[in-house]
């Protein structure tokens, strides 16, 4: 039901003007230890604690919407699932600029299922979509996860992790202290 309700809130199909860049960088939320190089994608959460500028955030709309919804020029990827139809209504029709859909169901006219298990692997697997050699992860910490409850933070981000790592197309780099 959610994959539906965001396909019909997105009134084009902007999936094939997705840009090409050979340099990304995925910002977590962490504390950046050097600035991000090339085409900057931002999961959700890193909003609280990145202020730069992004070309793309990944959400399903469990961060702060309000810093979303202030990023006019970046590209949104928005994730439905079934916890979240009623932010998706909410927000959604707010979004300025390109909003692309994603679902972890059937794919639709306007939302694609990426895979991905967080919005942290989705921002990487955008990456991958937009023909990336090289993608460095920012801010990614798999020890210490920010939101609650932690426990179950841990498991979805030791699942994602092993998402990005399973990425044979482009060299993954993290950027550690």
């Amino acid at each position: 039901m959610a994959g539906i309700e965001l396909n019909n809130l997105i009134s084009k199909n902007l999936w094939e003007d997705l840009p090409r860049e050979e340099i990304v960088s995925v910002i977590g939320p962490a504390d950046l230890v050097s600035e991000p190089k090339g085409y900057v994608i931002v999961a959700d959460s890193a909003l609280n604690y990145y202020d730069g500028s992004c070309d793309m955030i990944v959400t399903d709309l469990d961060g702060p919407v309000d810093r979303i919804l202030n990023h006019t020029e970046s590209i949104k990827v928005v994730h439905a699932h079934g916890d979240n139809i009623q932010k998706l209504v909410k927000f959604v029709p707010r979004m300025q600029g390109v909003v692309l859909g994603t679902t972890q169901s059937v794919p639709l006219q306007r939302v694609r299922n990426i895979g991905g298990f967080t919005d942290g692997d989705r921002s990487v697997i955008m990456g991958v979509l937009m023909g990336a050699k090289k993608i460095y992860i920012h801010g990614f910490d798999y020890a210490r996860p920010v939101d609650e409850p932690r426990d179950v933070k841990m498991k979805k981000m030791a699942f994602g992790k092993e998402i990005i790592d399973s990425i044979k197309s482009a060299e993954v780099v993290y950027v550690k202290r």
